[in-house]
């Protein structure tokens, strides 16, 4: 009987928090309801695919840069479209760049990442093949021959 009544009572705080999620995370607003207009808008500022693509590249980035970083990228951002707008393609190209380095820079600060030298890899998968190595010929001394495991 409390089963009966358990399981449609955890169905609706399930739904609810869902739809509290889908609120907080925007979903429904202006740009995702009329997609159409939103992508016609931004063409008619710049209908440069390489500077979309760099446009998608860095907002792809923002989320995940630090405050500072993901200012100064929207900052460059929304200058190199109206740069492209008034004509200069490949000065809104030169901004576009160089704003997803700051976010990509601002990323790698959020996250605190030290991208690793290839020397350093090498030396930590060599010292743990040396390990499994060292471990494997202390096992067979001790097994006799005809155990595989």
């Amino acid at each position: 009987m409390t089963r009966t009544f358990t399981l449609p009572i955890a169905a609706v705080f399930a739904l609810a928090a869902a739809a509290a999620s889908a609120q907080e995370q925007q979903a429904g607003n202006e740009a995702s309801t009329n997609t159409e207009e939103t992508f016609r808008a931004l063409i008619e500022q710049c209908d440069d695919t390489a500077a979309l693509m760099l446009r998608a590249r860095i907002r792809l980035q923002l989320p995940h840069a630090t405050e500072e970083a993901a200012t100064t990228a929207q900052t460059m951002l929304d200058q190199a479209f109206a740069t492209c707008g008034g004509g200069d393609v490949e000065g809104a190209r030169t901004q576009l760049a160089e704003a997803l380095a700051i976010a990509t820079a601002g990323a790698s600060e959020s996250f605190a990442e030290d991208e690793p030298s290839e020397v350093d890899v090498a030396e930590a998968s060599g010292a743990a093949a040396e390990d499994v190595t060292a471990g494997d010929a202390e096992d067979e001394d001790d097994k006799p021959w005809w155990v595989f495991w």
